[in-house]
């Protein structure tokens, strides 16, 4: 008599919670830890943690290594988005290298996706399931509840930010598992990041 529910009866309860949460579900944009590598362009110094500010190669030797990469790897993203992603070799001087800016390492993005049940501000009573947006801002908008399926537990757990409905977002705790005797759906709690940007009567949905 420790347990009355059956293995059957949980199981036809987790599969329609997922069910729900599929069929209501939006596509959350999730991005991993970013992962470091040595740049390639410049000698590492292990002291300082930073470049050393000389090149490793000659002018030649990066244009045609360059040429090589570029066409191994079309699409590659690094967090430095205010120089072209795919730049791996570039010949200096001195100074700061132009591939890693000095930092001698790369920060590769690592992103992934997931369906999950959005809830804005879920404390809020009647308040439906989007943002408001007032002259304030998110104005008691600012926490957002996701639930999915808890095969997305180790990447939530993991994750550095998420992009909910377009706007950037911080887990605020780890992710739990919820359900009938059986673990049967993932919750995850996270606040905006974001402001929104206000042009004198009206409010615009624009974020940095």
């Amino acid at each position: 008599m420790r347990n009355r529910i059956r293995p059957n009866t949980k199981n036809k309860h987790r599969k329609a919670i997922r069910d729900v949460i599929k069929s209501l579900s939006r596509r959350i944009l999730i991005y991993k830890q970013s992962r470091k590598l040595e740049c390639p362009n410049c000698f590492y110094d292990k002291l300082t943690n930073r470049s050393t500010g000389k090149c490793k190669w000659t002018l030649q030797e990066t244009i045609d290594k360059q040429a090589e990469y570029a066409v191994a790897n079309p699409n590659t993203q690094t967090c430095d988005t205010k120089a072209p992603t795919n730049i791996r070799y570039k010949w200096f001087r001195f100074g700061r290298c132009p591939v890693c800016n000095g930092k001698g390492f790369l920060e590769i993005k690592r992103r992934s996706w997931a369906d999950c049940l959005v809830t804005w501000n879920p404390r809020a009573r009647g308040g439906g399931n989007e943002i408001s947006y007032t002259p304030a801002g998110t104005e008691g908008s600012t926490v957002v509840q996701l639930k999915a399926d808890p095969k997305y537990f180790d990447t939530f757990k993991n994750c550095d930010y998420l992009v909910v409905d377009g706007i950037n977002c911080k887990i605020s705790r780890p992710p739990i598992l919820r359900g009938l005797g059986v673990q049967a759906v993932l919750v995850i709690t996270a606040f905006t990041t974001d402001k929104s940007k206000i042009d004198s009567s009206e409010i615009i949905k624009d974020y940095n």
